[in-house]
């Protein structure tokens, strides 16, 4: 059985997970002055660490689920892979806008700050679509969406009282 990438791939744990992660790695690199290139390498390794990490613990996982077939390590690791790409797609337009910062685009601050809000955004919308997996209605999505983004809010919050 192959298991192919859907779209609530995108909108999965592991994606909500990512943008979490950067969001406070942004947080904690940013806070002892560096610059964008700093930050970008720091957040780049990390997040694929992590992903590593989780793809890793999702495949072991999964192996307790696979029937008795022939190749279960192949089908768990394939699993985890697709499962798990949202962590490395939720990283990508934060680490795309700090990256206008270490070309000199934008100054490094911007670019921090503007990755951090964007962050806050792709939240809310993570949390808005995967609410109508389970509503149509528009308040209880919006009320999700919010509650999404308010995470992320908090975090620019944390951010701004560090900093």
């Amino acid at each position: 059985m192959g298991y192919k990438l859907r779209k609530a791939d995108f909108f999965s744990e592991s994606a909500v997970y990512g943008l979490i992660m950067v969001s406070a790695l942004l947080m904690v690199t940013d806070r002892y002055d560096v610059t964008s290139r700093d930050v970008f390498i720091k957040v780049l390794i990390t997040v694929a660490v992590f992903w590593l990490a989780h793809l890793f613990a999702t495949g072991v996982a999964r192996l307790s689920h696979v029937p008795d077939r022939k190749s279960p390590i192949h089908e768990s690791m394939q699993y985890a892979l697709v499962h798990s790409l949202g962590m490395l797609i939720a990283a990508v337009l934060p680490l795309a806008i700090v990256l206008l910062g270490v070309i000199n685009l934008i100054g490094d601050e911007i670019a921090l700050w503007t990755a951090l809000w964007v962050d806050v955004v792709l939240l809310g919308v993570l949390g808005y679509v995967s609410a109508g997996s389970w509503t149509q209605k528009l308040s209880q999505r919006l009320t999700m969406g919010s509650a999404t983004a308010l995470l992320g809010v908090g975090i620019v919050l944390l951010k701004a009282l560090i900093h």
